[in-house]
């Protein structure tokens, strides 16, 4: 009768331990469960602020000026992870020149050249940050006079690469530096000898990328 006892009381805990270890193994398999720090995946937004130098030219005649004109320059982009070597997304990419109206108006006017960018990076080695950059989309230069009231501009075709590389702060976030060079064409008024509109920035700068997760 006792060995009886003994061996129901030894089975009511084996009963009861076996939905708890059940329990606590799902609990930990929970918490350990996460991606490899090398590993890029889910979606991922960054945000950058850099120095750009645009210079730009016409047809006719076909020289670059003026020489780097450095004003702040930005980007935000966003979109998904396809696989560890690859990212897509989109891109706004911008540069601002703000100044004195040369004639002496007294007017503030604001060149500028954005762009709206369908955007791939490529990562060649799995481990490491370093990232190659394209994209191609719609850019627009132009200039808006504060206090005249008015601006003009053209909408034209871009394109953009660059390089880059990702430093881990932390699980979700990195440090990124980049340089990118984005060009601009634009075909303008027909009866303009001078004919299309090229312009280019250069920048160099630094983002945050946030990756939230799968």
């Amino acid at each position: 009768m006792r060995n009886t006892t003994r061996i129901l009381a030894a089975l009511a805990l084996v009963l009861l331990f076996v939905p708890f270890s059940s329990a606590l193994a799902q609990r930990r398999h929970g918490l350990v469960d996460v991606s490899p720090a090398s590993e890029r995946h889910g979606f991922w937004l960054n945000l950058g602020v850099a120095a750009g130098g645009e210079n730009y030219r016409f047809d006719s005649p076909g020289n670059w000026q003026p020489k780097d004109q450095v004003e702040p320059s930005f980007w935000l982009a966003l979109g998904g992870t396809v696989n560890p070597y690859l990212r897509l997304g989109g891109e706004l990419n911008g540069w601002v020149y703000e100044h004195n109206d040369p004639s002496g108006t007294g007017y503030r006017i604001t060149d500028y050249l954005v762009g709206g960018l369908l955007t791939g990076q490529v990562f060649p080695v799995r481990t490491l940050g370093f990232f190659l950059k394209g994209g191609v989309g719609i850019t627009r230069s132009g200039e808006s006079i504060s206090g005249g009231g008015y601006g003009v501009g053209e909408t034209g075709f871009g394109y953009l690469g660059g390089l880059g590389y990702e430093v881990r702060l932390g699980r979700n976030i990195f440090l990124t530096p980049a340089a990118n060079l984005m060009f601009h064409r634009s075909s303008g008024d027909r009866n303009d000898p001078s004919g299309a509109l090229h312009e280019r920035i250069w920048t160099v700068g630094v983002g945050i990328t946030f990756q939230p997760g799968r």
